[in-house]
């Protein structure tokens, strides 16, 4: 797995689960439909480097992935 990923989920690892009752704010189709090829790996280094300013504009995004990384770890047969 990509070190970056690997980064994020060791962050938010140490938090527990959101208790406050608020929602966060999850990106919209357009968004998310990039954020999906962020994660598979399927973006070239521009639109990376959009994508990474994206979410500094956006940090509860970053739960979002994670929660993406972790539940493709979860149905990944062999994967600890």
């Amino acid at each position: 797995m990509n070190n970056d990923f690997n980064t994020i989920i060791d962050f938010l690892d140490r938090f527990g689960p959101e208790v406050s009752g608020r929602a966060l704010p999850e990106p919209v189709n357009k968004e998310t439909s990039r954020l999906e090829r962020f994660l598979h790996g399927d973006c070239k280094e521009p639109e990376r480097s959009e994508i990474c300013s994206m979410l500094r504009l956006h940090p509860a995004w970053l739960r979002w992935i994670a929660d993406r990384v972790r539940m493709a770890r979860v149905n990944s047969p062999g994967v600890n």
